[in-house]
C-alpha cells in the first residue's frame, strides 16, 4: 500500500491505527524435521517460493513433506504504541500480537500468539506452523496488534476502545508451497461448476453450496453460472480492485462455510468428545477453545455440543459463533481495501 493510501485509512477508520506499525521478518524455515536453512530474503520480497525446496516423493511429483516451519521476528515499535493506545495504556498496553495463516484455495485460516497482554514495544521470537493437510498454493501471512479488553476510562477521542479491535499490521508474505494443479487434497475440496447443469446443486442464483452427501468430504461448489465472479475468484494478484474484490468475496463464502462446518463439527461430537472425520477435528481445533474462552479443547467440544443440542442454549452459541467468525474472518479490512481502490484513493 502506497504511503498516500495509508494515510487515507488511518483516517477512513474511527480510531487510529498502523497499517505498518508491526515490523515483519522472516529469516529460515524448517521442513519436518530437517536442518534450518536460511531464506535470504530481500528488504522488499513478500513472495517466498518454497516449491523447489520441499521434497517430493519417489512415485510421484507431489511434494512428500508434513510440515514447513517458518521462523523470524516481529519488532512493535514505540511509535505504534504511541500512535494506537490512550497516554494511561502505553506502559502496559492491554493488546496481543498474533500473525494470520491464511489459504485461500483450502478457506483455511489460523492465527498463532506471538505475545498475549500486556504486548510492549520491543522484538518477538516468529515461528509459525504449516500443516500440509490444510493448504495448498500460496499461504499468507500476516501480523496484527489487537485490543483485549475495552478501555474503561472515559471515551478516549482517536483511539479504539473495544475488545478484538485490530490497531496495527505489518508486512504481508505470500509463502508458495506448490504450484501443482493436482494434488492431495486439502480438507475441504473446492470446485466450479455450473448449477443450472447440474440437478444435484441448487437452482436459482446462488453463489455457492456445500455438499455433505459425502460427509467424511464435504465439497464446496461455486457457481459458475456467475462468470463474472467466477473469474474474479481465480485472481491471482495480491493487489488491484479484482484481487480486493475476490478476497471480499472470499470473506462472504468463507463465512457461510465456517457456520456450516463448526455446526455440524459440533453436533458431531460424541460422549467421549471425539469426531470421527479429520475435517469435524480441525474445525473444533481452530474455533471451539476461542467459543468458550478455555485451552482445553475437550472441555470446550463437550460445552459446543451440549449447547448445540438445547433449544434454550442454542441461539446464544449462535452468537458466539457469529462473533468469532467477525474477528476471525475481520470483513471490515477487505471491505476498506475495496473501497479504497474504488475510491483510488
Amino acid at each position: 500500500m502506497t504511503r498516500h493510501s495509508h494515510r487515507h485509512r488511518t483516517t477512513t477508520l474511527p480510531f487510529s491505527y498502523r497499517n505498518n506499525g508491526v515490523e515483519f521478518s522472516l529469516d529460515s524455515f524448517t521442513i519436518d524435521d530437517g536442518n534450518r536453512t536460511a531464506l535470504e530474503l530481500n528488504p522488499a520480497q513478500t513472495e517466498i517460493d518454497l516449491t523447489s525446496t520441499v521434497p517430493s516423493s519417489d512415485n510421484s511429483d507431489e511434494p512428500d513433506w508434513d510440515t514447513i516451519t517458518l521462523y523470524g521476528k516481529l519488532h512493535l515499535q514505540d511509535e505504534t504504541v504511541q500512535e494506537v493506545f490512550p497516554k494511561d495504556e502505553r506502559a502496559s498496553p492491554p493488546a496481543k500480537l498474533y500473525v494470520t495463516i491464511r489459504c485461500h484455495e483450502t478457506i483455511y485460516r489460523e492465527r498463532v500468539v506471538i505475545s498475549e497482554a500486556p504486548t510492549k514495544p520491543g522484538e518477538y521470537d516468529v515461528r509459525l506452523k504449516i500443516p500440509k493437510d490444510t493448504v495448498r498454493g500460496t499461504v499468507e501471512l500476516r501480523p496484527y496488534l489487537v485490543r483485549t479488553e475495552a478501555y474503561l476510562g472515559e471515551e478516549p477521542s482517536g483511539y479504539a476502545d473495544q475488545k478484538n479491535f485490530r490497531v496495527a499490521s505489518g508486512k504481508l508474505y505470500y509463502v508458495v508451497v506448490d504450484r501443482h494443479e493436482e494434488e492431495e487434497r486439502a480438507a475441504i475440496d473446492g470446485e466450479r461448476v455450473r448449477f443450472s447443469q447440474n440437478a444435484h446443486l441448487p437452482d436459482g442464483n446462488k453463489l455457492y453450496y456445500l455438499d455433505f452427501r459425502n460427509e467424511s468430504r464435504p465439497k464446496l461448489w461455486i457457481n459458475s453460472d456467475h462468470p463474472r465472479i467466477a473469474e474474479v475468484l481465480q485472481s491471482r494478484g495480491s493487489v488491484g480492485a479484482e484481487a480486493r474484490m475476490r478476497d471480499v468475496i472470499l470473506d462472504q463464502v468463507s463465512y457461510g462455510v465456517w457456520v456450516q462446518l463448526l455446526v455440524r463439527a459440533g453436533s458431531a461430537v460424541d460422549v467421549e468428545g471425539e469426531v470421527e472425520h479429520e475435517w469435524q477435528e480441525m474445525v473444533l481445533q481452530t474455533f471451539a477453545r476461542n467459543l468458550y474462552d478455555t485451552s482445553d479443547v475437550s472441555e470446550a467440544t463437550h460445552r459446543l455440543r451440549d449447547d448445540l443440542s438445547d433449544p434454550q442454549t442454542l441461539p446464544y452459541v449462535m452468537q458466539r459463533i457469529d462473533s468469532e467468525l467477525q474477528e476471525y474472518i475481520n470483513p471490515r479490512e477487505q471491505l476498506i481495501h475495496l473501497m479504497e481502490e474504488g475510491l483510488q484513493i
